[in-house]
């Protein structure tokens, strides 16, 4: 998740094209609540860093929880687990039909072969 976040953070850069993608709101949200900053901070540690790897060095400085901790939680988050406030958006983006037991990475990387079919979605993070 954190690479697909990254790359959205450095399109709302000067220069970017963000195109329909959001960070704040979805997966990135909870992710950035997990944690506890930002979209707006994270967006600036992004605009400092020189790789994806100073990325997560930052991060891991300002961040009092476990990465592997915040990772294997995120890696169950179902499309029920959805926030109320959120899924209007999630179905808006990802369709309404989805089994309640879905992972919401399995849905986030079906969405980055379509908008992507010539790159590798199964980056390491």
């Amino acid at each position: 998740m954190l690479p697909r976040m990254i790359d959205v953070a450095r399109a709302k850069l000067p220069g970017g094209n963000v195109g329909q993608y959001q960070i704040g709101r979805g997966m990135s949200g909870l992710v950035l609540a997990t944690f506890g900053i930002s979209a707006e901070s994270f967006i600036e540690i992004v605009r400092d860093a020189g790789t994806d790897g100073d990325v997560a060095v930052a991060l891991g400085r300002r961040v009092a929880v476990a990465r592997r901790a915040v990772g294997a939680r995120l890696g169950r988050v179902t499309v029920a687990d959805v926030p109320a406030d959120l899924k209007a958006s999630f179905q808006q983006f990802y369709g309404v039909d989805l089994p309640s037991d879905r992972l919401v990475f399995d849905v986030l990387e079906g969405d980055d072969r379509k908008m992507f079919p010539d790159h590798n979605t199964n980056s390491e993070s």
